[in-house]
This record gives structure tokens, sequence and C-alpha cells, in this order.
């Protein structure tokens, strides 16, 4: 009797496979958070500029107000003052224009208007060309001057003016402040216009004499009470 053994066993190994996210998909995930990453920075970076800008428009707002408020307060207390509501009692200043030269010496100090237009003077007295210090102090002192010639020579190299501010103290002038400037300097043209101006604080003790002098005073031009002209005021 033949004998039939049991067929052999298939044996099958299975192994397990972790299944992971294809590489397109994650590599799309980091793309769109970066994207939202920018988009949360070009919002946080807009939001800054827009908190930036009505900071300084308020900012300005703000010093026009003040400036404006000054102005009004200022002009108030001229009017104040001028109609005699109250005593006020403004520091030492006084404010000249320009005149016509007549006199083109360099050795004669300027003449200056000092009682039309926009001239005035406050505790300071007037003399020849002088503005005489009443009380002492400290000053702020200054001067402009607008120069022009239609006469230039071809050769400027050598051209150049002084505009100085001096002191006359005890019959002794001191000079103060001054420019040495070139002029005639616009490139071999017969016009030329330019302008100086000199400005400091000084201490100046009663009796003092300021003044102007000028060494090419063919240059001075007179326009109107806004273009030549000289002041102090105690500060």
């Amino acid at each position: 009797m033949d004998s039939y053994g049991r067929p052999p066993m298939s044996i099958f190994t299975v192994e397990d496979h972790v299944h992971q996210p294809p590489l397109v998909k994650r590599k799309a995930g980091r793309g769109i958070l970066l994207i939202q990453l920018v988009l949360l920075l070009f919002s946080v970076l807009a939001l800054c500029g827009a908190a930036s800008e009505i900071y300084f428009l308020l900012k300005v707002e703000s010093s026009l107000g003040a400036a404006w408020n000054m102005t009004q307060e200022n002009n108030a207390q001229k009017m104040i003052s001028r109609s005699g509501f109250r005593d006020v009692h403004p520091m030492p200043s006084a404010h000249v224009t320009g005149l016509v030269v007549r006199d083109n010496s360099s050795s004669v100090s300027l003449q200056w208007e000092h009682s039309r237009g926009l001239a005035f003077l406050h505790q300071v007295a007037y003399n020849n060309g002088s503005l005489v210090c009443s009380k002492s102090g400290l000053y702020f002192i200054y001067s402009k001057l607008q120069l022009g010639s239609s006469k230039c020579p071809q050769k400027t190299e050598n051209l150049r003016y002084t505009h100085r501010v001096l002191k006359r103290s005890s019959a002794v002038d001191i000079p103060m402040i001054e420019n040495i400037l070139r002029f005639c300097d616009s490139q071999g043209s017969l016009v030329w216009r330019g302008s100086s101006f000199l400005g400091g604080s000084f201490m100046l003790t009663k009796d003092d004499e300021v003044f102007v002098n000028m060494s090419h005073k063919d240059l001075i031009r007179v326009q109107e009470d806004t273009m030549t002209f000289f002041g102090m005021f105690m500060v």
C-alpha cells in the first residue's frame, strides 16, 4: 500500500511596510508654509509702515500747531503792547535797514535807516551808523548785505570783499565777526549776485557802539527793507 506524505507547507513571509507620504506632497506643504510666512512678514511690515506714517503726521501736525499758537501769541503781545492795554517791557533791541551808499570810502562805517519802514530802536540808540548799547549784557548781533555787480572784469582771481561787524569801546575799534569772500566769480560773466550774512552772540557793556564796515561798498544793493539790514537784541 502506497503511503503518501503531506505535501510540504509553503511558508510565506509577510513584511510590514510603513507607508510614508509622497515626497512631492511634503515639499508642497513646506512651500505653502513658506509663502504664508512671507505674506505674514509683509503684512507686519505694512502695518509698521502705516503706524510710522501716522506717528510722523501726528508729530508734524503737533509742531505746526505749536508754531501757529506761538505766532498768534506773539502777534497778540505786539497788539497789546501797541494798544497800551498792559505794561510790556521787551529787552533792548534794534533793527535798521539799508540806505543808498553815499561815501564809498572803506574807512567809513555803513549808514542805516533807523526810523522808517521795518526799522526800530528800543533802548538802543543810533549814532552815525552805530548802534549804541544802553544796558550791559549778552546780545545777538547780525548783519546781512545783498550784493551784486553788472560790470565784472575779465580777470577775477583776486577779487575779494570784506564784510565786518566791529565794536567801538573806549575809542578802540575791535573786529567781532567778518566774512572775506570772492565776488565776480560767475565763470566770466559780467553779471554777479551774492550776499553776506554775519551773526553771533557777544557781551556788550553800556555805551559800546556796534557798526558795520564793507571794503567794496559799490557792491551793496538796497532793495526794499528786507535785503540789506543790521541789528541786535539782548538774549
